[in-house]
């Protein structure tokens, strides 16, 4: 039992310098010119509700996938004007 004990102790031991690392620390890698295209392709995984088989990729540019995050929003913001602006009959 006591050879259990220690045994926990040392790994804990050892574990702990590496969890103490913040992973900010480490230099993250400077932001180029080609992170900043507007050209560049970004492919995502999106998953389809009620199926077990996943999702699909779905590929854009980034000016691409800005456009349908703008539109996105513009549909979100005007679905709560018309919900706030015109609430149900008898509330």
């Amino acid at each position: 039992m006591l050879k259990f004990v220690a045994l926990g102790l040392a790994s804990a031991a050892l574990a702990a310098p590496s969890a103490a690392q913040n992973p900010t620390d480490q230099a993250s890698p400077p932001l180029t010119q080609k992170a900043k295209d507007p050209n560049r392709m970004i492919c995502e995984k999106q998953e389809e509700i009620g199926s077990r088989l996943g999702g699909k990729k779905v590929c854009h540019t980034a000016a691409e996938w800005q456009e349908l995050r703008r539109q996105n929003r513009e549909q979100i913001d005007d679905w709560q004007q018309r919900l706030t602006a015109n609430p149900k009959p008898g509330d």
